[in-house]
């Protein structure tokens, strides 16, 4: 998957963002599988609209956010809940570039295809 680096300095990324086509409950998901990884906050099924904040975790003792911004891009924000940057975010950002969405079915891989 894409991940886009949220950076003002070359001193490694504050934040990632990655598409929210993805969705928020899967976004969940690939946070999971991390090992050590404890989700604190949940998606809800069915999301309020002003709820920009969808997914707490922990990681190696240190909190994250999944967001998405109001009026957003179409990306989700994803970084450490003090809003400073951490060498834990890495582990994340890794297990978001590493995951594989499913292949795409129906008639949206038939058009692809032609």
């Amino acid at each position: 998957m894409r991940v886009f680096d949220v950076s003002p300095s070359a001193r490694g990324p504050l934040a990632i963002e990655i598409s929210s086509a993805l969705g928020r409950r899967r976004a969940a998901r690939v946070v999971e599988a991390i090992p050590g990884a404890h989700i604190k906050r949940r998606p809800k099924l069915i999301a309020r609209l002003d709820q920009e904040v969808f997914c707490e975790f922990e990681l190696e003792g240190q909190q994250f956010n999944i967001w998405e911004p109001h009026g957003s891009s179409g990306r989700y924000w994803i970084g450490p809940s003090s809003g400073k940057k951490t060498p834990v975010l890495l582990r994340v950002r890794q297990a978001f570039i590493d995951h594989k969405t499913p292949a795409r079915r129906g008639i949206a891989r038939w058009i692809t295809k032609a």
